[in-house]
């Protein structure tokens, strides 16, 4: 018991036990900030994640309200299956019975190798 009292009246012991538990302590606290940095980043995905969504959501429930409507139907049926409403005219077209020929391109020729001296001869004395 004497030497438990003599040891907490030396100074130097309890500024090592002080210091030991400072250096705890600030371990304990870099790790719950390092934590919170990465818990605030997941967050921040999160909450961009979740306006993806959300505007997805409100995307298809806009595409459900239209596919659902009378216009989309007449559209359909029109474009896609080609129907028509009674006092419709339908227009056919037809391929021309003498189509126009369509001129062909030549296709440029080209020169594997040419030499500088050609070139030169080319330029000022012509071909």
């Amino acid at each position: 018991m004497i030497m438990i009292k003599k040891i907490f009246k030396d100074k130097r012991v309890l500024l090592i036990a002080l210091i030991v538990i400072l250096v705890l302590l600030l371990v304990d606290f870099n790790q719950r900030m390092t934590l919170l940095t990465r818990m605030r980043r997941q967050e921040k995905e999160l909450h961009e994640r979740y306006a993806q969504l959300e505007s997805t959501r409100t995307a298809l429930e806009t595409e459900l309200v239209y596919a659902q409507s009378d216009q989309a139907v007449e559209r359909w049926a029109r474009e896609d299956a080609m129907m028509i409403q009674s006092g419709d005219i339908p227009i056919v077209l037809l391929q021309p019975a003498n189509p126009v020929p369509t001129q062909s391109i030549p296709e440029p020729v080209i020169i594997e190798h040419v030499q500088k001296w050609e070139i030169w001869q080319a330029l000022f004395l012509g071909d």
